[in-house]
């Protein structure tokens, strides 16, 4: 295309950039750029303002140069990642792409590096608002390609991205700036070794569990089976079904934990970093009651405690007393114990498929019925601890069950 035909604006960016790459930016001057361009200094000056103005458009331009990269690059990996090995290919790609792009413009960079405490606010503010896209753009293509291939990693895709520029960024400047043999033995040392960082932190994505709840003439016979163990066994069966408590939370409870609120049970529970949160302690279970706030199978449990206390005067460690479920030996009720008495209750008990019911089901169970019950999804997310990306197993389930109720109705 001949310069004629090309815009004056589009023109004189294409000189400057050229320039700028060869010369670096501050030995390149306005009116060299205007002379090559073959435009008068003034035209110049009136579509950029100055110098640093001109740099700017230089800037995006090289930008939306890298933006279409990222972007091809992604429509040629993306679309047949189905495995590790497939992003490790990706990520080996735009690393080299990106190299490639840095290093062609050598001199830019340098300038870049060398003047950046030169340039205006509004310079540096674009700048970085353009390698936000940038990241933008990539994070994307990491989010799809770790979608497709059923993986998930320990950072959010756009601080992968982040995190992943500023790495290939980093090496161009001390490539461009000081002799990085002292550092990387070539290239491909540094892709290898950024790619295989990335990689290691990367898992296959757990497959979701499914949602297996109890009925609720079954739930009643557990919780008939329990009362009949003993006072504990009740008090752990309601733990289970009328506040959704995992086994594992409850060998984290402590007494201070059971509290009353508006004549209702509240439950603190907590997990392995400390995390709190707050769970009421239903007194309906699937229609039928279980005592009050006050009168219920824990509170019932709670009584016998006094008795054990007065035995336990030569116990050393405190935070045992302080637990709110014990063992007959005094310690804190064992995960172990908790299933074990599950079994007893739940012996007589299979699922559809012949299965033994499983202690997880009670869970399960207690969320469906929250849901069923109406509760809005953000507070079910907070009293359960369910993250909303694993809500929608749950929902499935309910409607299957509505559906069938509703087919049952039409039959009756």
């Amino acid at each position: 295309m001949s310069v004629s035909r090309i815009p004056t604006r589009q023109r004189i960016v294409n000189t400057a950039l050229e320039l700028f790459a060869s010369k670096g930016i501050t030995e390149t001057t306005t009116r060299q750029i205007a002379d090559f361009a073959q435009v008068n200094e003034v035209t110049l000056f009136r579509h950029f303002g100055n110098k640093h103005g001109l740099l700017l458009a230089v800037l995006q331009e090289c930008l939306q140069k890298y933006l279409v990269l990222a972007q091809v690059g992604e429509s040629l990996m993306v679309s047949d990642i189905s495995s590790q090995s497939d992003l490790r290919r990706f990520l080996k790609y735009y690393i080299q792409s990106s190299l490639r792009a840095l290093e062609s413009v050598p001199e830019l960079v340098r300038s870049l590096v060398g003047e950046a405490g030169q340039y205006p606010l509004e310079s540096r503010q674009a700048l970085a608002q353009g390698i936000n896209q940038v990241n933008q753009t990539i994070a994307t293509a990491i989010n799809d390609v770790l979608v497709n291939s059923r993986l998930q990693y320990s950072l959010p895709p756009i601080k992968l991205a982040n995190l992943l520029n500023t790495c290939i960024l980093g090496y161009a400047v001390i490539t461009l700036t000081s002799d990085v043999q002292a550092i990387w033995r070539d290239r491909d040392e540094f892709v290898s070794t950024l790619v295989d960082m990335f990689i290691q932190e990367v898992n296959p994505l757990a497959q979701a569990q499914p949602i297996n709840d109890i009925s609720a003439e079954t739930v009643r016979e557990i919780l008939l089976q329990a009362k009949k163990c003993g006072v504990k066994d009740y008090a752990i069966a309601y733990l289970l079904f009328g506040a959704g408590l995992t086994a594992l939370d409850i060998t984290r409870l402590r007494l201070k934990d059971y509290q009353h609120q508006a004549n209702h049970g509240i439950l603190i529970t907590r997990d392995a970093t400390g995390n709190e949160r707050s769970v009421p302690l239903n007194q309906k279970i699937l229609g039928h009651r279980y005592g009050s706030a006050t009168n219920n199978p824990l509170s019932a449990y709670l009584k016998t405690r006094k008795n054990e206390l007065k035995d336990l005067k030569d116990l050393k460690n405190i935070e045992d007393v302080a637990s709110l479920l014990l063992s007959s030996d005094g310690k804190p009720l064992s995960l172990e114990e908790i299933e074990q008495l599950w079994e007893r209750w739940t012996q007589p008990y299979r699922n559809l498929n012949g299965s033994p019911l499983t202690i997880d089901q009670a869970r399960h169970t207690w969320c469906i019925e929250m849901l069923s019950r109406g509760i809005d999804v953000d507070s079910f997310c907070i009293i359960s601890g369910i993250k909303p990306k694993e809500l929608q197993a749950y929902q499935t389930r309910l409607n299957q069950k509505l559906a069938i109720d509703k087919a049952i109705a039409l039959d009756t």
